[in-house]
């Protein structure tokens, strides 16, 4: 854990060497101006795609999946009910339903625990992209992180209503580029795992931007988006790092289920021979 947190630390040292744009170059007078967003994923070779979009999704319809959500779900979020389009969306994301939104979190750590949470045959990977740079590059007079709501967020995702009887296609959005976006902390697991979403247009994967990792000078558009491999060898001792130091199921998921699982899995590391790292 102490060398992937190291590869975090030398992240904006490792941009200046390849001469790309950082945002400590230019001040700007926000709270979050320094802060990069996290993405574990199980696979090195996988990409950015939201699940929407993903194979075993490809005829869904969104208009459909959303009003199905809502109408059922509004028994099962009393007292407090979601009030607006956004808060059901975000919740669909946290509780499994496939939606454009892509998780991203401003804690390292807890992108380090979903890369390894469940164990492929391949090397895992966090990737790491700077929201402000992000969406400077792709929607226009968007300076950091969307809030949602926003006059620039608006044609991202419309009103159930409109997604019925839209004109667009299945996309649901008139939008190229993914947006990120800030939720609001409508739910435990939001605020547990430093929440951040990015918010996809028409295009289908982030990593397929031209803007990404342009070199300074001239003027084209500057979007940061790194990656750290996470070797298969490393993953269970990691696993082991992350639970001493209160990164797991239990405080990711903080609910009976998550509860039951890092209950299980302790118990399953007692029984199971240890691995060389």
């Amino acid at each position: 854990m102490s060398e992937f947190l190291i590869a975090v630390r030398g992240l904006r040292s490792r941009w200046i060497d390849l001469h790309l744009p950082t945002q400590n170059e230019e001040p700007r007078p926000y709270g979050e101006r320094h802060a990069l967003w996290f993405r574990g994923q199980g696979d090195v070779n996988w990409g950015l795609t939201p699940r929407l979009w993903r194979q075993e999704y490809i005829d869904a319809n969104e208009a459909e999946i959303r009003l199905e959500f809502e109408s059922v779900g509004q028994q099962l979020t009393q007292p407090q009910r979601p009030i607006d389009k956004w808060q059901w969306y975000f919740l669909m994301q946290h509780y499994g339903a496939p939606t454009r939104l892509l998780d991203w979190t401003i804690n390292p750590l807890a992108a380090l625990y979903f890369a390894i949470r469940d164990e492929f045959e391949r090397d895992a990977s966090v990737w790491i992209v700077d929201p402000w740079r992000w969406n400077r590059a792709h929607v226009k007079y968007l300076y950091g992180p969307a809030i949602a709501g926003w006059e620039e967020t608006q044609k991202y995702l419309l009103d159930l209503e409109d997604a019925f009887h839209t004109e667009r296609d299945e996309k649901q959005t008139e939008k190229k580029w993914p947006v990120a976006i800030e939720p609001p902390h409508i739910d435990r697991r939001i605020a547990a795992q430093g929440s951040k979403f990015v918010l996809f247009g028409r295009e289908r994967n982030m990593i397929d931007s031209p803007a990404i990792n342009n070199p300074k000078g001239g003027k084209t558009k500057h979007a940061i988006l790194d990656k750290i491999v996470v070797p298969k060898r490393s993953i269970q001792a990691l696993r082991e790092e992350l639970t001493q130091v209160g990164i797991n199921d239990s405080t990711m998921f903080p609910d009976l289920g998550g509860l039951g699982r890092h209950v299980a899995w302790e118990w399953q590391r007692l029984k199971s021979p240890k691995r060389k790292t």
